[in-house]
């Protein structure tokens, strides 16, 4: 059977038995999520690779900790979430580092509407300026939430909040991006 075939189950029983292509499969799966989480919440894309790595290290000198009856996504991205809080505790950011157009590839509009491509791309930018205003763990939030396509519950568990509190902080930052974002593009109201 072919590793990427392989359930999360019996890839969690692979790694705990210490299997290196298990381990192997298990990075290269969840590498994206990590790395995107590093990204939006350190805005560095050096520092997300540092902190990829960081994240698979203390995976695997804790496997032993992982519930194997749960799936892997949410504990991978908890674990993440824990090392990119880590980081920006201990490095009290003031700079804005990072690229914002590095974090998402505008869709392209297949050629067809050059005027709603050009409106796209700058509703992206916008979006991506007004993430940047909000404070970390919310973007973290509303990433899991909608990027990795995590349940409320999942990102509860992968960030260890309530799931009361995730939806109500997820509620809170869209409505302050709404906010920010409405007057930009000309709309008031919902």
């Amino acid at each position: 059977m072919p590793l990427e075939s392989l359930s999360e189950a019996e890839l969690a029983r692979r790694c705990r038995r210490g299997d290196a292509d298990g381990w192997r499969e298990l990075v290269v799966r969840f590498t994206p999520l990590v790395y995107r989480l590093g990204v939006r919440m350190l805005r560095s894309e050096a520092e997300a690779e540092d902190v990829s790595q960081e994240v698979f290290l203390r995976m695997h000198r804790s496997f032993e900790a992982y519930d194997p009856t749960r799936p892997l996504g949410p504990w991978v991205a908890r674990t993440a979430y824990h090392a990119c809080l880590r980081r920006l505790e201990g490095t009290a950011r003031i700079e804005r580092a990072g690229d914002p157009e590095a974090l998402d590839a505008v869709p392209d509009a297949g050629g067809k509407d050059p005027e709603k491509a050009a409106l796209s791309g700058e509703a992206s930018a916008l979006l991506l300026r007004a993430l940047e205003e909000l404070p970390a763990q919310d973007r973290a939030l509303l990433d899991l939430r909608y990027q990795e396509g995590l349940s409320d519950a999942e990102v509860s568990e992968a960030t260890g909040i309530p799931v009361g509190t995730v939806k109500t902080r997820i509620f809170r930052a869209r409505v302050r991006l709404r906010g920010w974002l409405e007057p930009a593009l000309g709309r008031h109201g919902t």
